[in-house]
């Protein structure tokens, strides 16, 4: 009887553990949670960025910014990062 209460706490206890190792990754990657939001530079236009003259600040923005690393160019002075 002890060793099935052992056994279902050991199983509870490394289920929680797993729980909490998982949302941890999930916030360092590109959650709502994350400072990190390179998914949501991909496929916008972005004017806080400020004017846009030269593709190869703009590219180079959106290679570091970007999840599909396609990067980006001006786009009527507003730089446009790559779906």
């Amino acid at each position: 009887m002890a060793y099935r209460r052992f056994v279902f706490f050991a199983f509870i206890a490394l289920s929680l553990l797993l729980a909490c190792v998982e949302s941890i990754s999930m916030v360092n990657e590109d959650s709502i949670l994350s400072s990190n939001k390179r998914a949501s530079l991909c496929c916008k236009d972005h004017p806080e960025f400020g004017v846009c003259t030269n593709n190869t600040k703009c590219n180079k923005r959106c290679l570091r910014g970007c999840k599909n690393r396609k990067g980006g160019f001006c786009k009527r002075k507003v730089c446009h990062c790559y779906c």
